[in-house]
Parts: C-alpha cells; sequence; structure tokens
C-alpha cells in the first residue's frame, strides 16, 4: 500500500511523546466512569479473544492508560503471565512502572516500529489505538510487521484502532492536532484495511469488532458539564447515557458510531 505525500510534521518522534508523558495526568480526558467503560470492554474483548491460548508471556503496546488513566487494561490483564508494557517514552514507561501494583508487569521503552523483543518470543499481543498514531501508512506497515515478527506461531494478537468511518473522528483528529487533546492522532485505517494489512503480514484474521460507541468529543463535553453541575450526583445520569450510547452497538449502523475497529489475527503454526 502506498504511502500519501505528507508535508505536515511528525507526530510520532520520541521527544514530542516524552512531552506528552511527563505533562500531569489528564483528569479531564475520560469521565471516572466512562474510563471504567474503556478498561471493562477491553478486558472483555482480551479474555474471549485468547481463550484456549497458553500465555506465558505477553505484550501491551502503548502505556499512556497504565501511567496516567483509570482506564488501565494490563495490571491484571493476564494475572498468570508475565506481561511486558511497552511505549517510545521514558516518561510514560516509568510512571506506568510506579503506579503498577503487579509484580508481574514490566515496562519496556521501545518504538513499535523496531521493537526490541526477540522473534517469536510472545505468545499474545494487546496493542489498543497504539498504531493510529503514525503520520503515513508506512510506519503503520511497519509496526504491523513488527508485531508479526515477535508474536510466535500459534500466538495471537488482538488489536484496535481508532474507527475512520466514525463521522466525529474527523473533528477529534483536528483537534489533536491543535493541542486540545492529550495526544495527537495520525493515520488510522478502516476495518477491511486493517484485515489486509494484517494478513499481508502473515497473520489471518480469525474475528473482528467495533468497540464503544458513545460520540466523540460530544460525549466528553456532555459528561464535563455533568460533573461540573452534579457532582457525585451526575453518576446516575452518566450511567444511563453509556447504557443508551451502548445500545447503539447492537444497531446494523455499529459501524460507523464505533470509537473503536479491532481484530483478532492469529499468527499459523510452524
Amino acid at each position: 500500500m502506498a504511502a500519501p505525500t505528507n508535508t505536515e510534521p511528525r507526530a510520532t518522534s520520541a521527544e514530542q511523546w516524552e512531552q506528552v508523558g511527563a505533562r500531569p495526568a489528564p483528569g479531564w480526558y475520560l469521565d471516572p466512569l466512562v474510563a471504567a467503560q474503556k478498561r471493562r470492554v477491553h478486558q472483555e474483548l482480551v479474555w474471549r479473544w485468547t481463550r484456549g491460548i497458553a500465555i506465558r508471556r505477553a505484550l501491551k503496546t502503548d502505556s499512556f492508560e497504565e501511567a496516567h488513566g483509570d482506564d488501565c487494561i494490563l495490571f491484571d490483564l493476564f494475572p498468570s503471565a508475565s506481561a511486558l508494557g511497552m511505549d517510545v517514552a521514558f516518561s510514560t514507561a516509568s510512571r506506568a512502572q510506579a503506579r503498577c501494583p503487579n509484580g508481574r508487569v514490566r515496562f519496556l521503552v521501545s518504538d513499535v516500529r523496531s521493537l526490541a523483543l526477540r522473534a517469536e518470543s510472545m505468545d499474545a499481543i494487546v496493542s489498543t489505538s497504539t498504531l493510529d498514531h503514525f503520520d503515513t501508512p508506512a510506519d503503520f506497515e511497519q509496526a504491523i510487521g513488527q508485531l508479526a515478527r515477535v508474536l510466535r506461531p500459534g500466538g495471537v494478537l488482538v488489536i484496535t484502532l481508532d474507527n475512520p468511518q466514525n463521522p466525529l473522528y474527523a473533528s477529534l483528529r483536528w483537534a489533536s492536532r491543535r493541542g486540545w487533546l492529550p495526544f495527537r492522532l495520525g493515520y488510522t485505517a478502516p476495518l477491511s484495511e486493517l484485515v489486509r494489512y494484517l494478513e499481508d503480514a502473515g497473520l489471518p484474521v480469525s474475528s473482528t469488532d467495533a468497540l464503544i460507541h458513545n460520540p466523540r468529543m460530544v460525549s466528553t463535553l456532555l459528561f464535563r458539564a455533568l460533573r461540573l453541575l452534579l457532582g457525585r450526583r451526575a453518576d446516575a445520569p452518566i450511567r444511563a447515557l453509556l447504557a443508551a450510547f451502548a445500545a447503539l452497538g447492537r444497531l446494523p449502523t455499529r459501524r460507523f458510531t464505533a470509537c473503536f475497529v479491532a481484530a483478532r489475527a492469529c499468527k499459523p503454526e510452524a
């Protein structure tokens, strides 16, 4: 897949991500109830898609959630496995390690486009909205190749991306590039293209999904307003709204309302 010409500054330099990781935790970005929803949805997806796989070593790409948020999923994701979280920024990896209550989880500083890990060393890889921060499809494809390289035969990759088919995604990306979000969004792929990227890298896809149907940015502002007006009494209306948004995931339009697309890919046995 050819990479388009892109004259914007690269959003993925280690220096820029160091600045992101060193900032105070952006508590306004996700309401606690939304963070709990995001954590639960992602963990349930990973557990469902890794059921039956012997997992001794696991990797999660991108440690922003573990460093900053209540939406962290890695700390108790694989209780009996040795797990690695990775991030390109030392500031993020070190903060995630300091917050981690699980002695079997360690954090590594590495670029997902050039992973500092042995080939075929991971039984499971979880990549949650990591590859959608690169500016070009070439970087995206290179990162997919690295994930395929370190996954063992028979291992499972669970990957999620920002959904570009969501009508609100373009405005979210625009806002991120003006510094209004904690991080910057880059190139992402619709589900059909994600499947092609994975299969081109030798990772056949066995399942796909569409996750979290809260209207992006609109729901963030709405929940923030409810918190400012009602404080803790906002829990009930926020829960009601989350339930209503979740119902969108049962409609035929779910591929447009989803915040994230997800795929399960397995590396064939040698």
